[in-house]
């Protein structure tokens, strides 16, 4: 699944925020639960775009630099999980 450059640096955020949530709630946490996103909807779309575990563990390390933005407009979120899920069903 190929993700637009919006939608890396998104994930990448929430990668890191989730990871140091003790920290506070991030700002791409935050964008998350403002859209009335549950996270394991997320986290089925960076399993589905970003599988290797080497690359998760990186973005979950790395602070990232740029300030995130919701990269789904209207519905388009929805047709990005169903991508995903299609994507992490067994064949």
């Amino acid at each position: 699944m190929k993700l637009s450059r919006d939608e890396e640096l998104f994930l990448r955020h929430w990668v890191y925020d989730v990871a140091h949530f003790r920290d506070g709630v991030g700002p791409a946490k935050r964008l998350q639960v403002e859209h009335h996103i549950v996270p394991a909807d997320i986290a089925a779309i960076i399993a589905a775009a970003i599988p290797d575990p080497a690359e998760q563990d990186s973005a979950a390390a790395t602070r990232p630099t740029s300030t995130p933005l919701w990269p789904w407009p209207g519905d388009s979120f929805q047709k990005r999980l169903t991508e995903a899920r299609t994507v992490l069903a067994p064949h």
